[in-house]
């Protein structure tokens, strides 16, 4: 039978068909996906929503589990029917195996463990592979929610044994996705690569069901988040986003937080929270424990300038959630929201909870993360020792974000103020921003260096910070007051006409000259509240026109403009590297030069205002500085042989412009160089999509990999 064969069936609502359909030859290709389809059977044969025969039963479950839908996956299970002689004992013990797994997800660790204990039992009783396959699936996932490692180990192994015997390649493409993250708990992300890239092959080789690829593709993600590649995590990330939307799986929660996790790594506050807004709400809305306890986690920290109260609600209910993946992120969390609050000995108790519990479950980052927590709760030479201790941890997974910031902690404690701005360079390198204080974690509480009086943040979300702390939004009195400094930031220093300011603000109306004096009053309220200089001190006007003065005013865009400037400047003088060469001193300077100002470049100018007429001009502007920068030093970097720190640049190029066909040509090359063969045939595959979407035909692979040798 084949899947046409069920469409035909549900088309003449005849039960008996539908059965005969799901149990055919083409089985496999019906378990992980076509949900739709199978949901209609269901009400072909149980159109009163009554018992479910067994074999439709499961296979139903399977694929609501699969798209993330975990409690309507149980409840399909508790419809099934099992008495009768026409019950196969191989449908039981997958019935079993999936409704173990469905537990697991919601964090039932009691419930779980029965269903799986009694799946093997089946599994094995029907000497079926495959069905044995899921089973040890099954138990691998519980082994995970007890904290037994090795007993999660011996199952992987044995499931993925029983499903090669099977031919059961979506079961093999799951293990080998489960092997992965479990290498990514233990902060073993460049031995996760393989077995990741392995189950992306497996998926595309059966043309596996969107859900199934996407899961891999977010698990990948987390090992390059955890190597410091934040830019390659992010391109793997939207691409899963954007296959779980196009087939409403909440797996989209997965994804989502994923992508609030890079932006709480980087130290974008607010782009984290809105990520982990999003995900929570697909969290509670399927009961998916392993997507709630990181996105309330996330949240927490991300929130903990703007809204203490909500951050520590948040911290609360992420403890009190059942966790599949731990207390970890929670424990973390909610010693980073204390440290913050100046509760310092509860953060004390959290760290060293966090500390046990990552040790349990061999959670080097973890491990690492709240060693430093407590390193700042303490001086002297012990707070150093427990910052190397970290650092090793740091360099054993090969973390280059963690280790940086390691480095940055350790020069603060040692007063080492030359160890304190390379590291805070390898942060920018990376794409982090050292400057980051409105996240809890390690940067915020080492604060920034050489700190404005006022800055105004645009590139992202707006934001306006006092001494470093973030105005309130009842200090604004009106929304015109936010975009009068919004206008006047993108301005960048130079004067408006008060005539075209007050224009933007109030459009076609006349006589608004007062309501400016009042819009500018307020303005100069919030950026000196205790009135502490003069009136003209930030905010200049006169009769004619308003600018900022940008001496004593930081703008995000004008310190961007002007370091990114400066660079390309210098690379137009020099030239880059000598192919092949080290670069020489002129040469590293001018790459350091090039990543400080990329990483300055922390999103497209005011995200959160997209539509404002005034913005547009700005944003295509800084977005083409932008994307020149990074064009410019992904070059430099190729000319000197460092293609593995080029593929990075090269990636957020094609995520700002997915038509860039040299970049993608660069891309590949660069892959190739660095020995990334899986890479190179995926990027390959997507260069070609692109250009068939315009109409341009791809350059043959073999030319591109011969252009870089």
């Amino acid at each position: 039978m084949t899947g046409n064969a069920l469409e035909q069936a549900v088309a003449g609502g005849d039960a008996a068909a539908v059965l005969r359909a799901v149990t055919g030859p083409s089985d496999d290709a019906l378990r992980p996906g076509g949900v739709g389809l199978l949901e209609q059977a269901a009400h072909v044969v149980a159109p009163d929503g009554g018992p479910l025969p067994l074999a439709l039963a499961w296979r139903l479950g399977y694929a609501l589990h699969q798209a993330g839908r975990f409690a309507e996956a149980l409840a399909v299970y508790d419809r099934a029917h099992h008495d009768g002689a026409e019950v196969d004992p191989v449908d039981t013990a997958y019935l079993l195996s999936s409704k173990a797994s469905s537990l697991w997800a919601t964090g039932d660790a009691d419930a779980s463990r029965q269903a799986a204990d009694a799946a093997l039992a089946a599994a094995q009783a029907t000497g079926d592979d495959a069905a044995v396959a899921a089973a040890w699936v099954s138990q691998a996932l519980v082994c995970v929610l007890e904290g037994d490692l090795d007993a999660n180990l011996v199952a992987y192994e044995k499931a993925l044994a029983a499903a090669e015997r099977a031919g059961d390649v979506l079961t093999q493409a799951r293990v080998h996705n489960n092997l992965g993250s479990r290498c990514n708990s233990e902060g073993r992300y460049v031995d996760a690569l393989p077995h990741l890239d392995r189950a992306i092959a497996l998926a595309e080789s059966v043309s596996a069901p969107p859900p199934v690829r996407a899961l891999s593709l977010i698990t990948r993600s987390d090992s390059l988040l955890g190597l410091g590649r934040v830019d390659e995590c992010l391109a793997e990330l939207r691409q899963a986003r954007d296959l779980t939307r196009t087939c409403e799986s909440p797996l989209l929660g997965l994804a989502v937080v994923g992508i609030g996790d890079a932006n709480r790594v980087c130290g974008n506050a607010t782009q984290a929270a809105l990520a982990y807004r999003e995900a929570l709400v697909i969290a509670e809305r399927t009961g998916n424990a392993q997507i709630a306890v990181p996105a309330l986690s996330g949240l927490a920290r991300a929130l903990v300038v703007d809204d203490v109260d909500e951050a520590q609600g948040l911290v609360k209910r992420a403890l009190d959630q059942p966790a599949a993946v731990g207390q970890v992120d929670p424990l973390l969390a909610a010693g980073w929201v204390c440290l913050a609050t100046g509760d310092r000995d509860a953060a004390g108790e959290f760290s060293r909870l966090a500390v046990r519990e990552a040790g349990r479950r061999h959670e080097s980052r973890g491990l690492a993360e709240a060693l430093e927590l407590q390193s700042l709760l303490i001086t002297g030479p012990r707070a150093v020792d427990l910052l190397d201790e970290a650092a090793s941890l740091w360099r054993s997974t090969s973390n280059a974000v963690g280790l940086a910031t390691n480095q940055a902690l350790r020069a603060r404690v040692t007063n080492d103020s030359v160890q304190e701005q390379a590291a805070r360079r390898r942060l920018r390198a990376l794409g982090v921003r050292d400057d980051a204080v409105r996240i809890a974690g390690p940067i915020q509480a080492l604060g920034t260096a050489g700190r404005a009086r006022v800055s105004i943040r645009t590139l992202g979300a707006f934001a306006v910070l006092c001494d470093g702390e973030p105005v309130p939004a009842s200090a604004w009195q009106s929304r015109k007051s936010r975009d009068a400094l919004k206008i006047l930031a993108g301005r960048r220093g130079r004067p408006i006409p008060r005539e075209a300011l007050a224009e933007h603000l109030w459009p076609g109306s006349d006589g608004s000259g007062n309501r400016l004096s009042v819009v500018l009053s307020t303005l100069r309220s919030v950026l000196d509240p205790a009135k502490e200089h003069a009136s003209d001190h930030f905010l200049r006007a006169d009769r004619e026109s308003v600018r900022l003065d940008v001496d004593h005013v930081e703008i995000d865009t004008v310190v961007f403009t002007q370091t990114a400037t400066s660079a390309l400047k210098a690379l137009r003088g020099r030239g880059r590297p000598e192919p092949g060469g080290a670069g020489g001193t002129e040469g590293v300077d001018l790459v350091e030069e090039l990543e400080r100002a990329a990483a300055m470049y922390t999103g497209h100018y005011l995200e959160d205002d997209p539509y404002s007429d005034f913005a547009v001009e700005v944003r295509d502007e800084l977005l083409s500085l932008s994307l020149e920068v990074k064009r410019e030093l992904a070059l430099a970097l190729i000319a000197r042989g460092e293609h593995q720190r080029a593929v990075p640049w090269l990636v957020g190029l094609i995520a700002d412009d997915p038509f860039d066909e040299p970049s993608w040509h660069q891309l590949v090359a660069a892959l190739h160089q660095g020995r990334r063969h899986g890479e190179v045939r995926r990027a390959y595959r997507g260069y070609c999509a692109r250009m068939k979407e315009i109409g341009t035909p791809a350059a043959p692979l073999e030319e591109l990999l011969t252009t870089s040798e």
